[in-house]
């Protein structure tokens, strides 16, 4: 049978419930809402998320970049929200898109920024939107929109590289002038120079003109780095963030220099203002809150955090910050006393795996950078964790408590899912990395990189027996649901091999000539064949007795398969697709029931829960991903 794929509106028995990935990487992509204190906005791979801090499974989802989503802004009034992504390798313009936050529809996709945008701000009357991107040796490129029409407003060619900026005061014209559109002043700061951009409404034109001057320094001059800046309480004021640790401050009435102040160190990467306080975020994890003006500041408070501060923002009720660090962390910071709470933790690296135990509200999940996490789903929480010493490959997660990790340095490690604790250890499972575990009720199985499955004692994790046919890396592993002495696997070299654990040989083998094995899973109902996942794009159903598939299942399009998993009901399969979509076939039809987008790169799991509601998928954006699944339990292959 072959499922065709529907229009993808129609494909509606799943739906994204949450998405968990904020990594903290990038300087500028965090924010919170300017008038809803609960609204945060930030960038997950190519996907933007708009998510309710007041309730964890209201998020909504913005898709329309086709790279890396590293700078986000709202507009003053909260009205527009200014999205930018890293350079894409398939468009040279519209990096930048201009959103309506009702609606949640795009307005202008923009023009301007040649590279990474790195960094968007909108006027404090949302008039105008400016952005700059991160260039090439010849320095990089300012752009002005005008929010009226889409339309470029300015365009400023910058031979010294812009490293950040702020919209300053806004004057609007007196009486005395015949015309009161008001006069914009916007700050970029550069190694050697700051510059300020007067942008004035010109009659002859009938167009905003620019006109540009120096900020002054004294005459020795001074070179820095900066890389965050905002205005301070201050009237006439405006602090910067310096790559050594200083907060430089000027005057922004007379264009001049004021002073430089030593706050931390490994530089100053972020700052707001609020009220009377000024808050910065360092490089060595600490928020410190200053209060002054001019060439006298007080440290009043700070507090330590981990990892870098990259985004700091301040939440419309002014009464807590919102912090995000380059270690995926996002915290919440009461501005009265610097009083932490983790709102959300992510992974720094890809998602290598997931897995369910007997629970349906618990799941675990290894990354690449050797985290291992235990998450619930009722608030998307992490329970419990534990680190290893290399990058994580695989996990089965063993009824409540025991969680079953593979490594990439040949390492079997298990883990307590209460409190992450080692549990046992194989120090050289495989030669290479662990590619796949199951558990059984005598023994565990392994399989690696090495082309080898083995066999270990449950208990006393004792080798028990090997088997070596396959001649290059397993992808796929099943115990047999009916037969409890047979093992199934796959590999990269397009064969299915089963092993009968009495007698110690190869009891069945299979062949496909068009395309290699990336996963395999097995049926409950029927002759209980065997699915696999391939790279020419098929899930191919397996009868012991038939030397050919007895049943395949494609998409329609021509793409790879990277990974497959069955529902605990037996009538619902979940593949991971090349395109970055995760597809739901029912087998008994052999139609397609859903086709999920949320993903930014490959995926390399899914798995079910065991009621069959939910499917979590990962991959190498960082991203989990939480699907409902609406058809779960009806006329299960069981009943």
């Amino acid at each position: 049978k072959s499922g065709g794929e529907a229009r993808m509106g129609d494909l509606d028995a799943a739906e994204l419930e949450h998405v968990i990935g904020f990594t903290g990487q990038n300087h500028h992509a965090l924010t919170s809402h300017p008038r809803d204190p609960n609204i945060l906005l930030h960038g997950i791979g190519h996907v933007v998320v708009i998510a309710d801090q007041t309730d964890p499974h209201k998020q909504d989802l913005l898709r329309g970049h086709d790279s890396e989503v590293v700078s986000v802004a709202f507009s003053p009034s909260g009205r527009l929200l200014a999205t930018g992504q890293r350079q894409s390798m398939h468009r040279d313009g519209e990096q930048v898109i201009v959103w309506e936050y009702e609606s949640r529809k795009p307005v202008y996709r923009l023009t301007g920024v040649e590279g990474t945008v790195k960094s968007l701000k909108f006027s404090e009357d949302d008039r105008f939107l400016a952005a700059f991107g991160d260039g090439s040796g010849n320095g990089n490129d300012l752009a002005i929109w005008d929010m009226q029409n889409g339309g470029v407003a300015q365009f400023v060619k910058c031979p010294q590289n812009v490293t950040c900026m702020c919209w300053g005061p806004t004057v609007v014209a007196d009486d005395t002038r015949r015309t009161k559109t008001p006069k914009y002043s916007l700050f970029t700061f550069h190694s050697v120079r700051v510059n300020v951009h007067f942008l004035e409404y010109d009659l002859r034109t009938m167009h905003y003109a620019l006109k540009t001057q120096l900020v002054k320094f004294p005459s020795a001059g001074l070179t820095r780095t900066y890389h965050c800046c905002c205005l301070a309480p201050s009237l006439g004021e405006l602090v910067a963030g310096t790559s050594v640790g200083e907060m430089m401050v000027f005057n922004t009435d007379n264009l001049i220099y004021r002073a430089t102040l030593p706050i931390s160190t490994n530089g100053i990467i972020s700052i707001a203002a609020c009220g009377e306080h000024v808050y910065v975020g360092a490089g060595d994890g600490k928020v410190k809150k200053l209060q002054g003006n001019d060439q006298y500041w007080t440290i009043l408070d700070e507090t330590q955090v981990t990892g870098r501060v990259t985004s700091l923002t301040v939440r419309a009720d002014q009464e807590e910050i919102i912090l995000g660090t380059d270690a995926a962390i996002m915290y919440t910071v009461r501005m009265s006393d610097l009083a932490l709470r983790v709102l959300q933790r992510s992974s720094v690296s890809a998602i290598r795996g997931v897995s369910f135990g007997s629970r349906s509200d618990v799941f675990a999940a290894i990354s690449a950078d050797g985290t291992m996490s235990i998450l619930d789903l009722s608030d998307y929480s992490v329970l419990a964790s534990a680190r290893g010493p290399c990058a994580a490959s695989c996990v089965t997660f063993d009824g409540e408590d025991r969680v079953l990790t593979g490594w990439e340095d040949g390492g079997l490690r298990i883990f307590s899912a209460a409190n992450g604790d080692l549990m046992g250890h194989i120090t050289k499972c495989h030669r290479g990395k662990v590619s796949c575990i199951v558990v059984g009720s005598e023994f565990i199985y392994t399989a690696g990189e090495d082309g080898t499955m083995r066999v270990w004692s449950n208990r006393s994790l004792e080798f028990v027996s090997q088997f070596a046919e396959h001649s290059k890396p397993i992808t796929g592993l099943v115990a047999d649901n009916v037969h409890k002495n047979q093992v199934h696997t796959c590999a990269g070299d397009r064969m299915v091999i089963t092993y009968d654990l009495k007698t110690g040989r190869r009891a069945n083998f299979k062949s496909h000539k068009d395309g290699a094995f990336t996963g395999m899973c097995q049926r409950i109902d029927s002759e209980q064949e065997l699915l696999t996942s391939t790279t020419d794009g098929f899930v191919l159903s397996w009868d012991c007795d038939v030397a050919t598939p007895v049943m395949a299942l494609d998409s329609g399009r021509r793409m790879k398969f990277m990974c497959t998993a069955i529902s605990s009901g037996g009538r619902f399969v979940a593949v991971g697709c090349e395109d970055m979509a995760v597809r739901i076939w029912d087998i008994q039809t052999g139609e397609i029931v859903a086709a999920c987008m949320g993903h930014s790169g490959e995926i390399k799991q899914v798995s079910w829960s065991p009621d069959e509601k939910q499917v979590v998928s990962c991959g190498e954006d960082g991203a989990l991903c939480v699907w409902n699944f609406y058809l779960g339990g009806m006329d299960s292959a069981r009943e």
